[in-house]
């Protein structure tokens, strides 16, 4: 009986399991709408004479987008706050991914189990 009761205590295990990594996954996506809803900017900044912020955007279509910030404090720390938002949002993507690849590969083995306890599928 020992078998038994170990696959019942793993199968007891698996509800918190999945509830805790659906929770994680829904910080991630809150956080990432938070950030999206505050503005994201993905550009580079490029100094002119040491003090005129310019934002060089990636290239489209063989055109880069230039956008001039100026030498005011308050707009410069806006688009540098903007950026780090952009970097911090795609690290949020990149766990958010791999939470949702666990869960992916969390179910293929779980269906994989279902099957061969069933008598379905045989290893």
């Amino acid at each position: 009986m020992g078998v038994i009761t170990d696959i019942e205590n793993l199968a007891d295990q698996l509800p918190a399991l999945i509830e805790a990594q659906k929770a994680a996954l829904a910080v991630k996506q809150k956080e990432m709408e938070t950030l999206k809803d505050a503005g994201l900017i993905y550009a580079n900044l490029h100094w002119r004479s040491g003090k005129y912020l310019y934002l060089i955007y990636p290239s489209h279509d063989g055109q880069r987008e230039r956008k001039y910030i100026g030498a005011d404090p308050a707009k410069i720390e806006a688009a540098k706050a903007s950026i780090r938002r952009a970097n911090e949002y795609n690290q949020l993507a990149t766990e958010a991914g791999q939470i949702e690849r666990t869960l992916q590969q969390g179910g293929e083995r779980l269906r994989d189990a279902v099957a061969y306890l069933s008598g379905r599928r045989l290893w």
